[in-house]
């Protein structure tokens, strides 16, 4: 390591570099990172192995990848964060590169593997590493001493045309270059016994936006940990690169990686493959809907592997994801996708059909048992959803939101709009106007006691359901100017759901009186039904069975053993059984029996709960075994 700190300084590596970069590099903060950088390099002794610092005796020892923690470690974490870039474990670098095939065993002499996000290099540097062992493969030997001079130049070659990194970092760029000739350090050495005059070629390591290259480059491999950033965080001027770029996947509310992997998959050849380690909102989560149709429509999904938290700053939990790019769409459909799920003391897997997929509505249920595809497919084949009784002129359900502020209440008064609104978030920023307010004309609407002389201003507001129960009212002032009640016909004599779970369950309690609710509740109400037995109680015990939580738990999340967000267009999609034969519609009149006796009395029951379970299960005509199995999977949960 010392001869190759004295090669950088005594042969001006560092300045080179920053000439070839020195559109980009002349910021003085980047270069203090750079000294700051070497120095810290400089200090490492790597001539006495300990247990924390081996003393390098092959290639395999460069895994510990030194100058890219050493990056990692200088940046500071706003720094990192503003960038969506974090350093890859080399446990994932490693995985990644042997599931998309880039290895010594592998015929990878002339194929193209491109990092659209190198930062510093950590899978470029065990790209090389990787070459480096197929040619010793190739050629035969076991140690890098017995290389000719030419074949010594030709890995060197090889390296420099078919790896390539790019980054709009130009600190790492720098970095990535520097940890290429770190990697091949013996190598060079070999070559200037012969040719003193032997310079290193500059490795294809670009200083730019990856939203600049051409797509009409293709490549064999695309590997990579794309940047994190939600939309609002994405600079202006990549934001305005990214609208002019010809892509499908820059649709409502989408974070950065799913750019890069849209931009991945378009950069490969037929049949080449893609590695990226993303978070685990790709699964599921409804603003990722877009990609996950991409993906679909154009790769076969060789591997989806939820490895969780991976990273020790940002609080993400992620996923590994493997795509073969597939022109053919018989050949994507007939695709078996292996899943793979780390469990505290073991990795779970299974085979999923990609076929699968378009029927989960283009979700990821990696989650999901064999019982589980079938049981989802009989309830989303056999039952209306709610949004579909909602557009049938025989019906008249309405759902919405409540009040337009949070659930404690707190506004602001702007004064150039003369009106309230609810508090922002994070700047107090007027929405309308663009005013800066004041934290003196913050106030709470919500009150847990009012005076009698103000009653007329205030009406009840439901602060925290139960299932089935109304657990605490407050009282909301209805006269703040600007603030968005919406139409007070709505709360009255409606069901109530909670966004978040009770104990991974579906939360809906109900109140038959006019009370408010803020945005973390949703109002359901059925006015008017063909049915007589289908109304709002019946609803009301079909909301909180067994059966439509494990629906919504399967169809909408846990992967991760966390419950989704009850959204209004999931509440939709539930599948809901309109009683119709007469022996339907008495067990339908039980179940609003059993409802309104809770209601009567204030008091959840067990007996009660399991006799509507089972009146649920057999309305809709669930199986013996699979009712155990629900059951089951729900009591473990």
């Amino acid at each position: 390591m010392q001869d190759f700190i004295k090669y950088l300084y005594s042969e001006n590596v560092i300045r080179d570099l920053k000439q070839i970069y020195k559109v980009n590099i002349n910021k003085s903060n980047q270069n203090l990172l750079l000294d700051r950088l070497i120095e810290n390099l400089n200090s490492l002794n790597f001539s006495k192995p300990t247990t924390k610092n081996k003393k390098f005796s092959n290639l395999e020892d460069l895994d510990l990848d030194i100058i890219s923690k050493l990056y990692a470690k200088t940046r500071k974490h706003d720094e990192k964060r503003i960038l969506g870039e974090f350093y890859t474990p080399i446990s994932v670098v490693k995985y990644i590169l042997d599931a998309v095939g880039f290895s010594k065993n592998n015929e990878i002499e002339n194929r193209k593997l491109v990092d659209i996000s190198c930062g510093s290099g950590s899978f470029i540097v065990q790209a090389v590493i990787r070459t480096i062992e197929y040619w010793k493969e190739k050629l035969n030997i076991t140690k890098l001493s017995e290389l000719s001079v030419n074949e010594a130049k030709s890995i060197i070659e090889n390296i420099q045309t078919n790896i390539i990194g790019v980054d709009i970092n130009p600190v790492a760029v720098i970095l990535c270059q520097i940890n290429i000739q770190l990697v091949l350090f013996n190598i060079f050495n070999l070559i200037r016994k012969s040719e003193k005059n032997y310079t290193f070629p500059k490795f294809k390591i670009f200083n730019k936006s990856a939203l600049e290259l051409s797509i009409t480059e293709e490549y064999d491999f695309v590997v990579g940990n794309p940047p994190y950033l939600f939309i609002r965080d994405i600079p202006q001027n990549q934001r305005n690169m990214i609208d002019k770029k010809n892509l499908e996947t820059n649709v409502g509310q989408y974070d950065y990686y799913q750019i890069f992997m849209e931009l991945g998959i378009k950069l490969l050849k037929n049949h080449g493959i893609l590695g990226y380690i993303v978070p685990d909102s790709l699964l599921a989560l409804s603003n990722r809907k877009v990609i996950r149709k991409y993906i679909y429509e154009n790769v076969k999904i060789k591997e989806l592997y939820h490895i969780g938290p991976k990273f020790k700053e940002p609080i993400v939990s992620n996923t590994i994801v493997i795509l073969q790019k597939e022109n053919n769409i018989i050949e994507r459909e007939a695709n078996q996708i292996l899943i793979k799920i780390a469990m505290p003391e073991e990795i779970k897997s299974k085979l999923v059909g990609q076929n699968n997929i378009k029927e989960w509505n283009y979700d990821f249920l990696i989650h999901l048992s064999r019982e589980d595809v079938l049981i989802l497919r009989y309830l989303n084949a056999v039952f209306p959803k709610l949004g579909h009784l909602m557009n049938q002129n025989l019906y008249e359900i309405s759902l919405s939101r409540g009040v337009e502020l949070g659930k404690e209440g707190e506004i602001i008064y702007c004064n150039r709009c003369d009106k309230f609104l609810p508090l922002p978030k994070e700047k107090l920023i007027c929405p309308l106007c663009d005013t800066k307010l004041s934290k003196n004309l913050v106030e709470n609407i919500i009150y847990s006691r009012i005076n009698s002389s103000k009653k007329k201003d205030f009406l009840p507001y439901i602060y925290s359901i139960e299932r089935y129960l109304i657990k605490e009212f407050r009282y909301i002032d209805i006269s703040k100017k600007g603030i968005n009640y919406k139409d007070l016909e709505i709360y009255k004599d409606r069901i109530i759901i909670r966004q978040m779970s009770q104990n991974a369950w579906i939360c809906a309690a109900y109140d038959k009186g006019l009370s408010l609710t803020s945005q973390s509740f949703y109002n359901l109400k059925i006015r008017a039904a063909p049915v007589l037995e289908f109304n709002n109680y019946y609803l009301l015990g079909i909301l909180n069975s067994s059966l439509l939580s494990y629906f919504f738990i399967k169809s909408f999340g846990s992967y991760k053993k966390l419950f989704p967000r009850i959204l209004i267009e999931k509440i939709k999609n539930l599948p809901i059984k309109v009683p119709k034969s007469e022996e339907e519609k008495q067990k339908a009149k039980k179940i609003i029996e059993i409802a309104k006796l809770m209601l009567e009395d204030g008091k959840i029951l067990k007996p009660y709960l399991k006799t509507i379970d089972s009146l649920v299960f057999e309305l809709y005509d669930i199986t013996k075994s699979n009712q155990n199995y629900i059951q089951n999977y729900m009591n473990n949960f």
